[in-house]
């Protein structure tokens, strides 16, 4: 699989933020260079979209959101530029990029604690209709690379994933386990690649 375009969606365990809460704390890792292994350049706010796109900081390398697509909260990392090694390489480290992600905005002191990530979900998606339609096909091609993730993150046999979505639809993946560690465990558990 050639794709590079790949993102992952963790949900929140609870939904109780101000639809623009986010955009302050994005200003502020652009000040701090949060993300020393991405070039962050802009915040944009898209609280006025209903279960739109949310509060996204830009970086180079990928769109960082607070996305509240199918009005569900969540972090969303979209990597833009390719990586190096194989597709599993590459989920691997997207993976790793969106738990640091996740990490940091548990951490974040301007949010007090509030903020937890339910792990026991994944929404992972290929954003390139010509490398990757929502086909049986795609799935057949990924399935052993996302399953060897899931089975990296959760423990072998411990998730499940279903193809998701339709062929109108970009590449989409769920995967479900039946625990829930935190986000700080399971980055443990991918960062011996490199995340860039």
């Amino acid at each position: 699989m050639e794709a590079h375009k790949i993102s992952i969606k963790l949900f929140v365990a609870k939904d109780d933020f101000a639809p623009a809460e986010f955009v302050p704390v994005f200003h502020r890792w652009i000040q701090e260079h949060a993300l020393e292994d991405h070039m962050l350049i802009d915040v944009a706010d898209y609280a006025h979209v209903a279960a739109g796109p949310g509060s996204l900081l830009v970086t180079h390398e990928a769109n960082i959101h607070m996305d509240r697509s199918d009005n569900r909260l969540g972090l969303l990392y979209f990597r833009k530029t390719a990586l190096p090694g194989t597709f599993a390489d590459r989920l691997r480290q997207v993976a790793a990029n969106t738990l640091k992600v996740a990490v940091l905005l548990e951490q974040e002191p301007a949010l007090n604690g509030r903020l937890k990530f339910k792990t026991d979900e994944l929404s992972i998606k290929l954003n390139d209709r010509l490398l990757a339609p929502n086909t049986p096909a795609t799935f057949a091609v990924v399935r052993g690379d996302v399953q060897s993730l899931a089975d990296d993150l959760y423990g072998k046999g411990k998730s499940t994933i279903e193809p998701a979505g339709s062929p109108a639809t970009v590449f989409e993946v769920k995967v479900t386990a039946a625990s829930s560690a935190s986000a700080a465990e399971l980055l443990a558990k991918v960062s011996p690649v490199t995340a860039g």
